[in-house]
C-alpha cells in the first residue's frame, strides 16, 4: 500500500520510526507524488473536497487529531472512505489541564500570582475543594474517562453524560438523555465539557443551561468553543450566575484582543494548548502505528468516525 503522511506538525524522529516499522509499504511525505495513495495520515485542515479529489484511490484517512468537526463527513461518506481519529493521544495531558484550571480558582492562584509582583503577603480565604464535590463530565469518551479516573482520587462524586451505551468505569452515575443532562447541570460543582462538536452539541450550553447551574459552579471547556454560547457565558459570569470558567477553547480562535471575554470577571483562558505534552509525538505515532496494524491485519478498529 502507498501511504502519504503530512509531516507539518510532526517531528522527523518519530515518523521515521513509523516508516522503518513497515518496510513493505511505500511511504511518502511529498503530496504531489502521492495522489495514488491508498491511505493518508494528516490534520483535519487538509481534509477538503479540493484536496481529496486528487486522491483517486483513497480508502482510509487517519487523522492526527481527536477533533474532526471541520470535515465534510457527507463527502467522506459518499466517497466510501474510512475515517479514523487520534484516540487516547491527548487524554492524559488534557485531564491534567482540567485540574490546573479548577485549582486556579479553588486555591486563589491568580490572586497570589498578582501579589508576588508587588511583594504582598496576604491571605485569601479558601472556600472550595474538589474533595466530596460533585463533578459533571459532559462527554465520557477517552478524555472524559481520564478526567473521571483522576477525580476519584480526589474523593469526588463523578457523574457523566454520554449518548452512546456501554460500561463506564470511574463514574458513579451516567446519564444519556436530556433529563439526566439537566440533572448534571443542576447538581455539579464542576462542569467539564469534553464532548465533540457537531450539529447536536453546537451551543449545547446557553442561557437556559446557565440558569440551571449552581452559582458556585465552575465551568471548564477543553473541547470546542462553539459548544458554549459565548455571549451567554459572559452574561452568566458578569451576573455571578456561576463562579468562574476555565477555557482552553473560545469562539473565534485566536480570540481577538478586544473581545469582551478577556475582561470578563472570573475567567481563566489558555490558547487551545491543553493537549500540549512532551510525550504527544510519541503517543501520536503509537496510535497511528496501532491503527495501521489493525487495518492491515483486518482487525476491529476502535477509533472510527461514524458517518
Amino acid at each position: 500500500m502507498k501511504i502519504w503522511l503530512d509531516t507539518w506538525t510532526l517531528k522527523e524522529k518519530y515518523y521515521k520510526e513509523l516508516f522503518e516499522k513497515y518496510p513493505e509499504h511505500q511511504f511518502s511525505t511529498v503530496m504531489e507524488d502521492s495522489y495514488d495513495a491508498d491511505i493518508i495520515i494528516c490534520m483535519p485542515g487538509f481534509v477538503t473536497k479540493e484536496n481529496l479529489d486528487n486522491f483517486h484511490k483513497l480508502k482510509w484517512i487517519q487523522l492526527l487529531t481527536a477533533g474532526y468537526n471541520t470535515i465534510d463527513l457527507e463527502y467522506i461518506k459518499n466517497r466510501n472512505i474510512l475515517l479514523t481519529y487520534a484516540k487516547d493521544v491527548f487524554s492524559i495531558q488534557i485531564a491534567e489541564d482540567v485540574f490546573s484550571k479548577i485549582l486556579y480558582f479553588n486555591r486563589n492562584i491568580g490572586i497570589y500570582h498578582d501579589q508576588i509582583k508587588s511583594g504582598l503577603w496576604k491571605h485569601t480565604q479558601v472556600l472550595h475543594e474538589i474533595c466530596h464535590s460533585t463533578v459533571g463530565i459532559i462527554g465520557a469518551g477517552s478524555i472524559g474517562t481520564e478526567i473521571a479516573k483522576r477525580m476519584k482520587s480526589f474523593d469526588a462524586k463523578v457523574i457523566g453524560y454520554r449518548r452512546s451505551k456501554g460500561e463506564h468505569e470511574f463514574y458513579d452515575v451516567m446519564y444519556r438523555d436530556r433529563k439526566g443532562f439537566e440533572k448534571l447541570l443542576k447538581t455539579s460543582d464542576y462542569i467539564i465539557i469534553s464532548i465533540p462538536l457537531n450539529k447536536e452539541t453546537y451551543h449545547l450550553i446557553g442561557v437556559n443551561e446557565f440558569k440551571m447551574m449552581k452559582s458556585t459552579a465552575i465551568l471548564i471547556n477543553v473541547a470546542r468553543g462553539e459548544i458554549i454560547d459565548q455571549k451567554a457565558l459572559i452574561e452568566a459570569l458578569e451576573n455571578k450566575k456561576i463562579r468562574g470558567a476555565g477555557l482552553d477553547v473560545t469562539t473565534p480562535e485566536p480570540l481577538p484582543e478586544n473581545d469582551l471575554l478577556w475582561s470578563t470577571r472570573n475567567v481563566f483562558i489558555t490558547p487551545h494548548n491543553s493537549s500540549a505534552s512532551p510525550y504527544v509525538h510519541q503517543r501520536l505515532m503509537d496510535e497511528v502505528s496501532d491503527t495501521l496494524d489493525r487495518y492491515i491485519n483486518h482487525l476491529e478498529l476502535d477509533n472510527i468516525v461514524k458517518l
